[in-house]
Protein backbone atom coordinates (compact mmCIF):
# COMPACT_ATOMS: atom_id res chain seq x y z
CA UNK A 1 0.00 0.00 0.00
CA UNK A 2 1.33 3.36 -1.62
CA UNK A 3 2.32 5.34 2.09
CA UNK A 4 0.37 9.09 1.64
CA UNK A 5 2.52 12.44 2.49
CA UNK A 6 -0.12 14.31 3.43
CA UNK A 7 1.21 17.58 5.01
CA UNK A 8 4.43 16.45 5.39
CA UNK A 9 6.15 18.06 2.72
CA UNK A 10 4.88 20.92 3.80
CA UNK A 11 6.11 20.86 6.90
CA UNK A 12 9.76 19.97 6.23
CA UNK A 13 9.58 23.44 3.49
CA UNK A 14 8.54 25.14 6.84
CA UNK A 15 11.30 23.81 8.96
CA UNK A 16 14.08 24.70 5.84
CA UNK A 17 12.63 27.69 5.36
CA UNK A 18 13.16 28.69 9.06
CA UNK A 19 16.52 27.21 8.94
CA UNK A 20 17.38 29.35 5.77
CA UNK A 21 16.42 32.35 7.57
CA UNK A 22 17.54 32.08 10.56
CA UNK A 23 21.09 31.24 8.91
CA UNK A 24 20.62 34.21 7.12
CA UNK A 25 20.00 36.29 9.79
CA UNK A 26 23.21 35.07 12.03
CA UNK A 27 25.40 36.02 8.89
CA UNK A 28 23.76 39.45 8.79
CA UNK A 29 24.56 39.49 12.44
CA UNK A 30 28.14 38.65 12.35
CA UNK A 31 28.99 40.67 9.21
CA UNK A 32 27.26 43.64 11.16
CA UNK A 33 29.29 43.35 13.97
CA UNK A 34 31.60 45.83 14.15
CA UNK A 35 29.57 48.24 12.27
CA UNK A 36 26.54 51.18 13.35
CA UNK A 37 23.58 48.49 13.30
CA UNK A 38 20.93 51.19 12.57
CA UNK A 39 23.28 51.92 9.53
CA UNK A 40 23.21 48.60 8.60
CA UNK A 41 19.50 48.59 8.94
CA UNK A 42 19.00 51.05 6.99
CA UNK A 43 21.36 50.36 4.05
CA UNK A 44 19.04 46.59 4.31
CA UNK A 45 16.22 48.51 4.69
CA UNK A 46 17.21 50.37 0.98
CA UNK A 47 18.26 47.31 -0.92
CA UNK A 48 15.14 45.38 -0.55
CA UNK A 49 12.68 48.21 -1.03
CA UNK A 50 11.35 48.64 2.55
CA UNK A 51 9.39 51.91 3.27
CA UNK A 52 11.72 53.22 5.59
CA UNK A 53 9.14 55.60 7.07
CA UNK A 54 7.41 53.12 8.32
CA UNK A 55 6.24 53.08 11.99
CA UNK A 56 7.47 49.29 12.11
CA UNK A 57 10.92 50.23 10.09
CA UNK A 58 10.93 52.90 12.96
CA UNK A 59 10.95 51.20 15.95
CA UNK A 60 13.43 48.49 14.41
CA UNK A 61 16.17 51.54 13.88
CA UNK A 62 15.99 52.14 17.21
CA UNK A 63 16.00 48.61 18.85
CA UNK A 64 19.06 48.06 16.83
CA UNK A 65 20.19 50.91 18.34
CA UNK A 66 20.73 49.80 21.54
CA UNK A 67 22.34 47.00 20.69
CA UNK A 68 26.23 45.75 21.56
CA UNK A 69 28.77 43.54 19.63
CA UNK A 70 28.46 41.20 22.81
CA UNK A 71 24.49 41.28 22.14
CA UNK A 72 24.60 40.72 18.50
CA UNK A 73 27.42 38.01 18.96
CA UNK A 74 25.13 36.03 21.65
CA UNK A 75 21.86 36.69 18.92
CA UNK A 76 24.05 35.07 15.64
CA UNK A 77 24.91 32.16 18.16
CA UNK A 78 21.19 31.59 19.09
CA UNK A 79 20.04 32.46 15.44
CA UNK A 80 22.68 29.34 14.41
CA UNK A 81 21.84 27.32 16.84
CA UNK A 82 18.11 27.49 16.10
CA UNK A 83 18.62 27.18 12.55
CA UNK A 84 20.38 23.82 13.05
CA UNK A 85 17.73 22.47 14.73
CA UNK A 86 15.45 23.48 12.45
CA UNK A 87 17.39 22.15 9.56
CA UNK A 88 17.82 18.61 11.63
CA UNK A 89 14.06 18.35 11.81
CA UNK A 90 13.90 19.27 8.24
CA UNK A 91 16.41 16.67 7.33
CA UNK A 92 15.19 14.24 9.99
CA UNK A 93 11.23 14.13 9.11
CA UNK A 94 12.41 13.80 5.59
CA UNK A 95 14.68 10.65 6.28
CA UNK A 96 11.33 9.25 7.83
CA UNK A 97 13.86 8.40 10.67
CA UNK A 98 11.36 6.64 13.15
CA UNK A 99 12.38 8.86 15.89
CA UNK A 100 12.38 12.14 13.21
CA UNK A 101 8.95 12.45 14.64
CA UNK A 102 9.15 12.52 18.58
CA UNK A 103 12.51 14.48 17.82
CA UNK A 104 9.95 17.23 15.91
CA UNK A 105 7.32 17.06 18.65
CA UNK A 106 9.44 17.76 21.43
CA UNK A 107 11.50 20.65 19.64
CA UNK A 108 8.47 22.62 19.02
CA UNK A 109 6.01 21.82 21.68
CA UNK A 110 9.27 23.17 23.70
CA UNK A 111 9.25 26.70 22.21
CA UNK A 112 5.54 27.25 22.11
CA UNK A 113 5.71 28.90 25.75
CA UNK A 114 8.53 31.37 24.65
CA UNK A 115 6.16 31.92 21.05
CA UNK A 116 2.98 32.33 23.95
CA UNK A 117 5.07 35.15 26.31
CA UNK A 118 6.23 36.92 22.82
CA UNK A 119 2.66 37.11 21.83
CA UNK A 120 1.57 38.14 25.03
CA UNK A 121 4.20 40.86 25.64
CA UNK A 122 3.59 42.03 22.01
CA UNK A 123 0.57 40.59 19.58
CA UNK A 124 2.12 40.29 16.24
CA UNK A 125 0.54 39.04 12.82
CA UNK A 126 3.49 36.81 12.34
CA UNK A 127 3.88 35.58 15.68
CA UNK A 128 0.60 34.10 15.59
CA UNK A 129 0.98 32.63 12.43
CA UNK A 130 3.91 30.91 13.40
CA UNK A 131 2.63 29.60 16.86
CA UNK A 132 -1.00 28.30 14.78
CA UNK A 133 1.45 27.02 12.46
CA UNK A 134 3.58 25.06 14.93
CA UNK A 135 0.70 23.50 16.98
CA UNK A 136 -0.27 22.39 13.94
CA UNK A 137 2.72 20.39 13.17
CA UNK A 138 2.66 18.98 16.43
CA UNK A 139 -0.72 17.63 16.11
CA UNK A 140 -0.72 16.56 12.73
CA UNK A 141 2.53 14.56 13.84
CA UNK A 142 1.11 13.25 17.14
CA UNK A 143 -2.15 11.82 15.04
CA UNK A 144 0.48 10.64 11.62
CA UNK A 145 2.66 7.68 13.20
CA UNK A 146 2.08 5.59 10.79
CA UNK A 147 3.96 7.57 8.25
CA UNK A 148 7.35 6.73 10.54
CA UNK A 149 7.34 3.09 10.80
Amino acid sequence: MPRRDGLLPWIIAFKAFKAVTLTALGIGLVAARHADPAQVLVRLGIAIHLPLTSRLFERMTQSVGEITTTKETALALTAFGYAALMGAEGVTLHMRKPWARWFTIVATSSLIPLEVYEIIREIDPIRVLVIVANIGIVVYLWQRKDMFN
